[in-house]
C-alpha cells in the first residue's frame, strides 16, 4: 500500500444534492482536506502525485458503462491508476460500479428487470460488518456481478453484490446510507421516470420506511465508515485518529 505524505482525501462528486452526506462528512471529521472534484461537469482528476492518500467516488445519475460519456472515460483511467498505486477507495453505487467494470465483472441491468428505489432489507455475509435485516435506502435499476477476488459482505434479494470488500481498505456500497432525508428527497423530485419501474417502493411508502428505518441505517453507516478509516490508518500511516460520531 503506497503511503500518502498528507491527510488530502479526493473526493468524487456526480450530483450536487446532498451537502450533508455522512461520507463525507466522516472525511472531513477525520481530518482530511478536501478535494472536491464533478468530472462528469468538466473537472479534471488529479495526477496521483498530487498528495491525495485516500478516495472517495459518489454515486450519479450517470450510466457507467457509457465509456464515451463525458466524465466516464476520464473516470476509468483515473480509478485503473489509482488502483495501481494501492490507495484507499470507498466507492459508492457508480463508485462500485465503476470499480467492479475494472476488476472485469460485468456492470447493468440483471435479466429480472426489477429496480430498487426505496428501502430494501440487506443479507449479511458478514454479521461483524452489517446487520442482517438492515433496511437501507437503495436508487438504481444497475447491478454489477462479483469480481474475481472480491469479498460479498452483503447482498439484497433482488442485487446480490451489495456490499463488497475489493482489499485491504477498499470497498464498494451500492445502497446510499450516506444520503441525508434532504439527498433522498431531491432524488425522488429531480430523478424523472423511476416511479414506473418494476420492483420500486412508491413515495409515500418511501417516505414511511424513511421514518421507521433511517436513523438505523445512518448509525450503522457511521461505523462501518469508521472500520474503513481504521483500516485506511494501518495501510497509510498518514490518516488522524479521531472518530466519526454516530448520528
Amino acid at each position: 500500500m503506497v503511503c500518502g505524505t498528507a491527510n488530502k482525501a479526493l473526493v468524487i462528486h456526480h450530483l450536487r444534492s446532498d451537502p450533508d452526506d455522512a461520507a463525507t462528512g466522516a472525511l472531513a471529521a477525520a481530518g482530511f482536506e478536501l478535494d472536491h472534484r464533478h468530472p462528469i461537469e468538466g473537472d479534471p482528476l488529479p495526477d496521483l502525485g498530487d498528495g491525495h492518500t485516500i478516495a472517495l467516488m459518489h454515486g450519479s445519475l450517470a450510466d457507467v458503462t457509457k465509456h464515451h460519456e463525458p466524465g466516464i472515460a476520464e473516470e476509468m483511467r483515473w480509478i485503473e491508476a489509482w488502483w495501481a498505486s494501492g490507495r484507499p477507495f470507498f466507492g459508492i453505487c457508480h463508485g462500485l460500479q465503476l470499480a467492479c467494470q475494472l476488476l472485469g465483472a460485468r456492470v447493468g441491468p440483471p435479466e429480472h428487470g426489477k429496480a430498487e428505489f426505496g428501502y430494501y432489507p440487506l443479507r449479511s455475509f458478514d454479521e461483524d460488518l452489517v446487520p442482517d435485516g438492515l433496511p437501507v435506502f437503495q436508487w438504481h435499476y444497475y447491478g454489477a456481478d462479483l469480481p474475481q477476488g472480491a469479498v460479498r459482505l452483503a447482498g439484497s434479494d433482488l442485487y446480490p453484490n451489495q456490499i463488497l470488500r475489493f482489499g485491504s481498505a477498499r470497498y464498494g456500497v451500492q445502497c446510499h446510507a450516506e444520503m441525508s432525508l434532504t439527498g433522498q428527497r431531491y432524488l425522488l423530485d429531480r430523478d424523472t421516470g423511476w416511479a414506473g419501474r418494476r420492483g420500486v417502493q412508491q413515495r409515500d411508502e418511501q417516505e414511511r420506511r424513511a421514518i421507521a428505518h433511517y436513523a438505523a441505517m445512518r448509525a450503522w453507516f457511521a461505523g462501518f465508515l469508521q472500520r474503513w478509516l481504521d483500516e485506511c490508518r494501518t495501510a497509510t500511516n498518514a490518516i488522524p485518529p479521531r472518530s466519526i460520531d454516530r448520528c
